[in-house]
């Protein structure tokens, strides 16, 4: 019979190949039926300069030629909804007043992932992703938002069981409401720019104060 503490390493692996699983599912889903269906949501094309000159992540010219315009406009023909709202502040700042509707964590990791988002090949080949997809573009802020929140949800997955197995004193129930909590319908929002990011602070929080 094995320990508790195997169990619950086995658990911990599945739920984080899951985690991972339902994300790659998801994203292939997005790219299919944006494929065959147009967006009901035309909000990204609405993306005018920032009222500041002086803003962090205001745009400016690019230093090189963007390599992928066609990801660059994809990413940021994504950018619907409140995750408008966010990268917008993350790039401007707060100019209006509905946008203090929207707390400054997210799009202060966002403003300060895209300015370190340089990738490393070989440890001698730099390539910067604002090379990429654009100087301090809306792709790339947009880009920093959805790794910021899709590796939060992987923890918040974790979090969530673990923190399940404490109130239920069932790991195999906790095991169950996590995989439900990846595969659910509504686990777009989990993948968007939104604030459903916190829920991993929440569970985290919720964890260390039951222990």
């Amino acid at each position: 019979m094995r320990s508790e503490s195997s169990i619950e390493i086995h658990h911990t692996r599945f739920i984080l190949r899951s985690a991972i699983a339902s994300r790659l599912l998801l994203i292939a889903l997005i790219l299919l039926w944006r494929s065959l269906l147009s967006p009901y949501d035309t909000s990204a094309s609405i993306n005018p300069s920032c009222l500041s000159s002086s803003s962090p992540n205001s745009p400016s010219p690019p230093a090189s030629s963007v390599l992928f315009p066609r990801i660059a406009m994809a990413i940021e023909g994504s950018i619907v909804w409140d995750s408008v709202y966010f990268v917008r502040i993350a790039q401007c700042g707060y100019e209006y007043e509905q946008s203090y509707a929207f707390l400054p964590m997210l799009p202060l990791s966002i403003s300060l992932l895209s300015r370190t988002g340089r990738l490393r090949f070989d440890g001698s080949v730099a390539i910067d992703i604002r090379d990429l997809l654009g100087f301090i573009s809306e792709a790339v802020l947009g880009l920093s938002g959805y790794v910021i929140c899709n590796i939060a949800f992987v923890l918040a997955a974790v979090f969530l069981y673990r923190l399940s197995v404490i109130i239920l004193k069932n790991r195999e129930g906790a095991l169950r409401a996590s995989i439900l909590f990846c595969f659910n319908p509504a686990s777009i929002f989990y993948s968007s720019i939104h604030l459903e990011v916190t829920r991993v602070f929440k569970f985290g929080n919720e964890l260390i104060g039951r222990k």
